[in-house]
Parts: structure tokens; sequence; C-alpha cells
């Protein structure tokens, strides 16, 4: 995905929010093929963070983090804060709303999106997904002055 990010970023002639909108379409447009290529991997990290919440859930009834779970989202947040980061400075944007508030966003309309996919295999759906999700995000920028 860096490598998307990198590429698309050298043949820009333009800054921007603009810009922003092509890196953050280029890093989502490069995981698309990886995801749908190994949609076996995609339902064993739901099925393990799943069993995690049920192991959990069994023996608990108050609403408390799950450190396992938690944690594997926290890993997932780490690195879109990083792709959101990367995208930024390469555009020439900083981001309005915290990076990580940002990330949890994306995490969150990815996982839904991914599982979907897997219910439907509707390619066209989920690619119309992922563009509202770049339309989205570049909303939460500002050109740097």
């Amino acid at each position: 995905m860096i490598e998307s990010i990198e590429k698309a970023a050298a043949s820009l002639d333009f800054t921007g929010t603009r810009a922003l909108r092509v890196l953050l379409h280029a890093g989502v447009s490069a995981l698309w093929p990886v995801i749908k290529a190994r949609p076996d991997k995609q339902i064993e990290a739901y099925e393990s963070t799943l069993a995690v919440l049920r192991r959990r859930w069994e023996h608990e009834a108050t609403c408390t983090p799950d450190p396992v779970a938690s944690a594997m989202f926290r890993q997932l947040d780490r690195d879109v804060m990083s792709f959101l980061e990367l995208c930024a400075e390469k555009s020439g944007t900083e981001w309005l709303e915290p990076v990580n508030s940002i990330a949890a966003y994306l995490v969150a309309v990815m996982q839904g999106m991914v599982l979907r996919w897997l219910a439907d295999c509707d390619d066209e759906t989920a690619l119309v997904v992922l563009d509202d999700l770049v339309s989205s995000l570049s909303t939460k920028a500002v050109d740097c002055v």
C-alpha cells in the first residue's frame, strides 16, 4: 500500500485535499485486491475476534474491554493512522480531527464492508463503499497553509 501511495504522490502535479483524495484512493485500491485474493484470511480474522469476544461475554455481564480483541483493533488503528499520516504528508494536508478517531472510523467501515462482501461477493457495492469512504475521509482534512 505504501508503494502505491508513493507512486501516486510522485505522479501528482497538485497538492491539497484533491491530492489527498487521490492518495487515499491509491491506498484503498491497493488493499482491495489483497482482501479479495484471500477471503479465507478475512474469515479467519473475524472468527478469531468473535471467538475471543464470545469467551469474554460468556463470563462477563458488564461492558469492559477485552484485552486481546482491543489489542487487535489498536494495532489496526495504528496501521491505519500511519496510512492516514502518510497520505496527509504527501498531499500537503492536515487532518481536522484526531487521526486516531479517523482511523477508528476507517477501520469500522472497512470491517463492515469486508464482512458484507464475504456474504454477498458484490464487488460493485464494495467498490462504491470504498469510494464513498475516500470521499468522506477527504472532507476531514484541509490544505496546509
